[in-house]
């Protein structure tokens, strides 16, 4: 029987909802309108639902964009996915952002040949008169994905990464150095739905009562190490 499985990504701009069957996507929808989250969310839960005359109990799994990201949008999407898990069959299946950006960075990271991914979402950032400052959460992954530090926090002024480095997410654009394919440079919650999936397979799953996103709150900026 297949898996069906709906992804919220919420945890920046634009919002976007996928619904897949396995592995295969089967819908999409994205909404780049600021502050769309509580708005739009759900509506386009059930319009993807209806489109394929499913239910939410005939869903398998609720695969959520876990963070870091937006504080507000965070809690927006996990709270719709703790409502649609509430006392019905969906699984919870919490994806972590930048690991979902890795996985779809890791076949161009792979075909290339490159040292490292690094994934980047933007934390808190502050327009200047000479571009922008501040600061992103970053976490570099060998060219598979699995990753080989932890999530950090790291000022703008400080990211150089190498030219063997893959940038991938919403924050890398802003960072100076690194190969950028700008198809990877963003959000998509059909990255969430294809990680989901591989995590369901995996048992991978969280009571509703229990989940909460990961904001990063408790990270502070760091300087990273010298890159070769």
């Amino acid at each position: 029987m297949p898996a069906w499985i709906v992804a919220i990504e919420s945890s920046g701009e634009p919002l976007s909802i996928a619904l897949s069957e396995d592995d295969r996507l089967q819908g999409l929808s994205v909404v780049a309108a600021p502050r769309a989250h509580d708005r739009m969310a759900a509506e386009l839960i059930r319009r993807l639902l209806e489109d394929h005359n499913l239910e939410v109990p005939q869903l398998h799994a609720v695969a959520i964009s876990a963070g870091p990201g937006s504080f507000t949008s965070l809690r927006i999407g996990a709270s719709l996915a703790k409502g649609l898990c509430f006392g019905s069959s969906p699984l919870l299946v919490p994806v972590p952002t930048l690991e979902a950006l890795a996985e779809a960075a890791a076949p161009v990271a792979q075909a290339l040949r490159l040292r490292r991914i690094m994934a980047c979402v933007p934390g808190h950032l502050t327009p200047t008169d000479s571009g922008t400052e501040g600061w992103l959460f970053v976490q570099e992954f060998n060219p598979d994905a699995t990753p080989t530090q932890e999530l950090q926090r790291y000022e703008l002024s400080a990211l150089r990464p190498s030219e063997d480095t893959l940038l991938c997410g919403p924050g890398a654009p802003l960072v100076a150095g690194g190969l950028h394919i700008p198809c990877l440079e963003r959000l998509s919650a059909e990255w969430i739905a294809t990680a989901g999936y591989r995590r369901y397979l995996q048992g991978i799953a969280a009571a509703p009562e229990e989940f909460a996103p990961i904001y990063g709150l408790e990270f502070q900026p760091r300087e990273p190490s010298q890159r070769s």
